[in-house]
């Protein structure tokens, strides 16, 4: 391996393209580009090609407890109908052992709110959405998993709908306030330990109907601002003390979000796996996913070179001309070992901040673009690409979705890399 001082980056630029392999004149100008400038390396440039591709169902997709979550409803042509609502337990304060409401004590009102962070498909402008708010028929349980298809019933009776109306969210608008009927009084009035509060109480089901505009809300549970809040007085005499009570929702309690989907009418009405010939699919709430493999390209490449390096990798993976001008923000990467099963790629070395990995759009080549280098290398190793899965990293609390090119199309997802022998 030989490191290239700064005096010799010119002439190693011009040797980089002098180089007879797989890619493409316009390819290994690329190539270039994805030496790290940290550590220049005097390698040359190839290019893999997907050979398999297919776009199939999420259909386990985890949405318990989770920080982040999306309530509305939303269509386009190619991804049909989706909703999303929200279960939540209700529970104390943290470190509060009971609670005990004196009976002198009168409720004044109570309003649910929600953090807001972002709203879609127009972040700009405002809203008329159709809130609606019921307890529900049982209690929602902590040591419980629930998926993207969970639910649970609801309570029957008028009484128990806390709130039906229209609620105007604009961008402007960090919480949206949803004041109660007085019939929810009588579910937070009572005497209770933590754990009995939490289980009588039973739990809400929060979402938007129909009724209202068209739209999607990203709800931030962390935040303190989403919570239940009781404003009360005393009716004891001369007491004339005032205060509320806040309970918790979201975040310190279980909770989670169902997203439910209507394909009717498009692509993937009825078909749980769509070939990625001409294109694929990314659509977030359970919906989409994409599987690809480079194997033929890789086992070719194995054979000429078994004694490889691999210096820097990016997956590309270019937009569609027809795709939705939203972009999500990024895109994660695994792959699929032997007893098949799905891993984050080794690239991802730090899942939270995806140091390095990068993920995300990029609008001069209208391309996503992730450094799959230790995948690669690893992939040489083994001799064989078992696949790649790709998902979207905020497809529980974001509703942007993506179309892609297929691997028959001539601007089609493949693997630059730098590698030295």
């Amino acid at each position: 391996m030989k490191i290239i001082n700064k005096g010799l980056l010119a002439l190693a630029a011009v040797a980089l393209m002098a180089f007879q392999t797989a890619c493409t004149d316009e390819e290994s100008a690329l190539g270039i580009d994805l030496v790290d400038t940290a550590t220049l390396y005097n390698g040359q440039t190839d290019t893999l090609y997907a050979d398999t591709a297919w776009t199939e169902y999420e259909d386990s997709l985890l949405t318990s407890n989770y920080s982040f979550g999306i309530i509305g409803n939303y269509h386009d042509v190619t991804f049909g109908k989706v909703s999303s609502w929200l279960y939540t337990q209700i529970a104390l304060p943290p470190n509060t052992n009971d609670i005990a409401f004196d009976h002198s004590l009168v409720m004044d009102s109570v309003v649910l709110t929600l953090a807001k962070t972002q709203l879609f498909p127009d972040s700009s402008r405002t809203y008329n959405f159709h809130f609606e708010v019921v307890q529900l028929a049982e209690a929602l349980k902590s040591d419980t998993s629930f998926y993207a298809t969970s639910t649970l019933p609801v309570a029957s009776q008028p009484s128990k709908v806390f709130f039906d109306g229209n609620v105007s969210v604009g961008e402007r608008d960090s919480v949206i306030s949803l004041k109660l009927r007085p019939s929810f009084y009588n579910v937070i009035y009572r005497t209770a330990t933590a754990e009995e509060f939490i289980e009588q109480t039973k739990g809400l089901r929060v979402r938007i109907t129909n009724e209202g505009d068209e739209g999607m809300v990203t709800i931030d549970f962390s935040s303190a601002a989403t919570c239940l809040r009781a404003h009360y007085h005393y009716a004891n005499g001369n007491d004339t003390t005032v205060g509320f009570y806040t309970f918790l929702l979201g975040a310190g309690t279980a909770h989670f979000t169902h997203f439910e989907h209507d394909y009717s009418g498009t692509l993937f009405n009825g078909r749980p796996k769509l070939p990625g010939t001409l294109r694929l699919f990314l659509e977030p709430m359970g919906g989409h996913q994409m599987r690809l493999s480079f194997n033929r390209d890789l086992q070719a490449f194995h054979e000429a070179h078994p004694w490889a390096v691999i210096h820097h990798a990016e997956l590309i993976m270019p937009l569609a001309p027809e795709s939705p001008a939203l972009h999500p923000d990024q895109i994660i990467t695994l792959g699929r070992l032997a007893d098949s099963t799905d891993a984050y790629i080794d690239d991802l070395i730090d899942l939270y901040t995806l140091t390095g990995y990068d993920g995300s759009y990029h609008e001069d080549g209208n391309y996503y673009r992730m450094r799959v280098t230790q995948h690669l290398q690893g992939l040489m190793r083994q001799g064989e690409d078992r696949g790649l899965l790709l998902l979207l990293n905020s497809r529980r609390n974001a509703a942007q979705r993506a179309i892609f090119n297929g691997t028959g199309t001539a601007n089609r997802p493949r693997i630059i890399f730098v590698y030295s022998e």
